[in-house]
């Protein structure tokens, strides 16, 4: 199980029941608190997919692409915000545009007694102003931290005195970003959600899904 923080989101890890003794490398992991989620239907996902494909659409826009009126579709997102399956409609910026060139990956393990700490070195994560993304996942490493900075100094500052220096940390790994190739663009090659659920089997060679 992956359980993500972000800045849009940075209590999600608050909603991870205390973790279960396990060794290091287990993909034995905690559940997330709180019942199952209802299914959207498919309005709701449609609704979804054409606001991950550009959040700045207009209620009369949205409307006109799926055929309803404005009030459905602004009653419905509405609804989809108040369920939490729409949880932020959000801009993806340039970092390098803001002087923020240098994004990085850090894996984070923590030491085998740290069970009782791991929800606190969380939230002190999810604070640091460098922090992205901050994902809680299984394998070898607890936490995926995703960084921006100024300079690969700085990302070397951040990593040394602030992601390692906790005590309940034993060791991280650090990969230094390249190229982002992927965000919300490639959805335009999609048709809908149907196709992420697809078999892999039959969604290799999606035509078009490479094109261009």
């Amino acid at each position: 199980m992956i359980v993500a923080a972000s800045r849009r989101n940075p209590t999600a890890l608050l909603n991870v029941s205390e973790m279960g003794e396990r060794p290091h490398g287990s993909r034995e992991r905690t559940h997330v608190a709180g019942s199952e989620p209802s299914r959207v239907d498919e309005l709701d996902e449609r609704i979804l997919w054409e606001l991950i494909r550009d959040g700045r659409t207009t209620m009369t826009a949205l409307a006109d692409l799926l055929g309803i009126s404005p009030s459905t579709a602004s009653a419905r997102v509405s609804s989809l915000k108040q369920a939490g399956a729409l949880k932020s409609v959000h801009a993806e910026v340039d970092y390098q545009r803001v002087g923020l060139p240098v994004q990085a990956m850090v894996f984070v393990r923590l030491r085998a007694q740290a069970r009782p700490h791991v929800h606190e070195y969380a939230r002190l994560m999810a604070k640091l102003p460098s922090v992205l993304n901050l994902f809680f996942i299984g394998g070898n490493e607890d936490f995926l931290i995703h960084l921006v900075c100024t300079s690969t100094d700085q990302l070397r500052d951040i990593v040394s005195t602030q992601v390692s220096m906790h005590p309940v940390v034993a060791s991280t790994r650090t990969h230094i970003v390249f190229e982002h190739a992927l965000g919300s663009d490639h959805m335009h090659h999609l048709s809908g959600f149907d196709e992420v659920r697809r078999p892999i089997d039959q969604s290799v060679n999606s035509p078009g899904m490479f094109d261009g």
